[in-house]
């Protein structure tokens, strides 16, 4: 559902930024969905990045020991971009 939600919502854009820093439980589905929106986000050319806090880390630490996924350190870093440059997949309106 992630996967085909984010393949719906991304046309028209370059980057894309996951932040699941609040995620405290993550098992083989959400990994299942994660390698699919890196797979979508490579046929559409969008860079992405992923933001995990210490329990999804830990679970992709051994599900994706050779670092395929764009797991990046902190969820500040992707704060430089302007408003207009962001799109908010998840609100109250959709």
């Amino acid at each position: 559902m992630l996967a085909a939600y984010v393949e719906r919502q991304i046309a028209g854009a370059t980057r894309l930024v996951l932040d699941l820093t609040v995620i405290e439980f993550f098992g083989t589905a959400g990994f299942a969905a994660l390698h699919n929106v890196n797979v979508i986000c490579a046929r559409y050319g969008v860079s992405w990045a992923l933001y995990v806090g210490p329990q999804v880390r830990r679970f992709l630490w051994v599900c994706d020991p050779d670092g395929l996924l764009p797991i990046r350190d902190s969820a500040v870093q992707h704060l430089d971009t302007a408003p207009r440059d962001r799109k908010l997949l998840v609100g109250g309106n959709n």
